[in-house]
């Protein structure tokens, strides 16, 4: 039989490893998209460009959503993970969408005219692949550092209309604070950049206000979490109310008569 200090020491002993194990217990950053809108800041050549939204985006098997004013969409293709917190762990990315229009008339080569900024992947062309490097100061979150080798062409007139530039840059972020709660407003999708562990936000990763993506040329990229459109905050309203009363009914029905 074990004595009475021995076993409370056993007892302390195992109370210990618990705590440390939930203190240093590993936590992640599951694998998604982040869904971001082009702000003011960006420009390239000199010349200031604004986001196109994409309107709709189709997330592989998870289906086509909606996305607001999104113009820009990063996928991180791996899962993020460290044994103890804190710490950091760098994984794959790509840059899957990025749709840019200059504020005003500009000259890239073809003439006079509103120049777009889109993705050679879209034609066919290289994929834009990066690096993202995540550091974790607790299990809340912490701060990232990316960089993308952007492979895009600058067109007049439309996002399909004639190529007057074809061109290779990386695009670097340092230091841009994250954590696992969206923003006000946010488009959030479950699966996409929402629930992603499928059952709560302790694996989701949410960069937190502006930040600006710079290229070596000089040129800049802000941008922020993806917003709603207008007509899409309605839809949303008419399914919240729709929801709100179809559960009405249901607690009525769930009454019993008198």
């Amino acid at each position: 039989m074990i004595s009475s200090p021995l076993r409370w020491g056993l007892v302390a002993s195992l109370a210990l490893v618990f705590f440390a194990g939930t203190v240093c217990g590993a936590v992640d950053v599951k694998q998604g998209w982040d869904l971001l809108q082009t702000e003011t800041g960006t420009a390239f050549g000199g010349v200031a460009f604004q986001g196109v939204p994409l309107g709709t985006f189709t997330f592989g098997a998870l289906g086509t959503f909606p996305v607001g004013f999104a113009d820009t969409i990063e996928r991180r293709n791996d899962d993020a993970v460290v044994a103890a917190t804190p710490g950091s762990f760098a994984i794959s990315t790509e840059l899957v969408a990025l749709q840019l229009v200059s504020s005003v008339p500009s000259d890239f080569g073809l003439g006079v005219g509103f120049y777009y900024m889109t993705l050679q992947s879209v034609r066919g062309g290289p994929v834009s692949t990066g690096r993202m490097t995540i550091s974790f100061a607790d299990a809340a979150g912490g701060t990232f550092n990316s960089f993308f080798d952007v492979f895009f062409d600058i067109r007049l007139g439309a996002l399909n209309g004639p190529i007057a530039l074809s061109d290779q840059l990386r695009i670097t972020n340092q230091g841009t604070a994250w954590n696992r709660i969206p923003p006000p407003g946010a488009v959030v999708i479950d699966g996409v950049n929402h629930f992603l562990d499928g059952a709560d936000a302790a694996s989701d990763f949410w960069p937190i206000g502006t930040f600006v993506e710079v290229f070596p040329t000089g040129a800049t990229h802000a941008v922020r979490v993806a917003t709603p459109e207008p007509s899409t905050l309605v839809l949303l309203a008419f399914g919240a109310v729709g929801f709100a009363a179809a559960a009405t009914a249901r607690r009525a029905r769930s009454q019993p008569l008198v």
